[in-house]
């Protein structure tokens, strides 16, 4: 499960770092020099918290291994929606575990994986890393769908597609009639647009598909629109 330019959201990449290291959120909050609150917020309340203090970043730069201008558009980046995490759960115990067995291969109370099933709780890394290791589950993908399931039940709006394409009608173009003289058609070639003096290409270059598709999802709904509306209308102009 990923994005479709393969960029992986920070809080996806920190939850699976505390799975690597089995730890809980708590020791993995205070390996960063964070309270545990200031951790979840920045794990489940993506997309709402958007700075993140010099020393922190680079911490997190340090932890995930890259530059910190990398986690700084990390940060930026929301999971898709998908499958909740406790759907998943009982998908890979079908036929395979009993709660009670796969709390025995797991080393989880009962009641913890009763909450898990239930959806009222999810993991913490170090139990969700038990838990990939017993299921043989990709960890990072176990880590993409716990912190997606997270943020859907804080409310936030989570991409599901691509913004619908634009369907414009094709073009067509009358075929001069004949005569003893024709006409000479030129065909014309149009440019693309440019904004400030880039062309859209660069602009493609400089953000990602991802960003891009997170900037459109909290325009209000008039803005989608509207944004909808003047690409059917480029679209339309390169179709003359």
């Amino acid at each position: 499960m990923s994005t479709p330019d393969q960029k992986t959201p920070l809080a996806v990449l920190l939850f699976h770092a505390a799975m690597q290291q089995r730890l809980s959120l708590a020791d993995f909050a205070e390996k960063l020099d964070l309270s545990v609150a200031t951790l979840r917020s920045y794990l489940f309340e993506a997309g709402k918290r958007t700075r993140i203090r010099s020393k922190t970043l680079e911490q997190m730069a340090e932890v995930l291994n890259m530059s910190a201008s990398e986690v700084r558009e990390r940060a930026e980046l929301l999971p898709y929606a998908g499958q909740p995490f406790s759907e998943w759960l009982k998908h890979q115990m079908q036929n395979r575990f009993t709660r009670a067995g796969l709390c025995a291969a797991t080393r989880i109370s009962d009641s913890a994986m009763k909450n898990y099933l239930m959806g009222h709780t999810t993991p913490d890394p170090d139990n969700a890393m038990r838990l990939a290791e017993v299921l043989e589950a990709n960890s990072l993908e176990v880590a993409y769908l716990i912190i997606a399931t997270e943020l859907s039940q804080r409310g936030v709006e989570l991409p599901s597609a691509l913004p619908p394409a634009v369907e414009t009608a094709p073009v067509t173009t009358a075929q001069p009639e004949m005569k003893a003289e024709p006409a000479t058609v030129q065909s014309e070639t149009v440019s693309s647009p440019a904004v400030d003096g880039m062309s859209s290409e660069t602009i493609v270059n400089a953000y990602t598909e991802q960003r891009l598709l997170n900037l459109w999802r909290r325009l209000h709904p008039q803005g989608r629109r509207a944004t909808l509306t003047y690409i059917a209308s480029l679209l339309a102009e390169e179709l003359m």
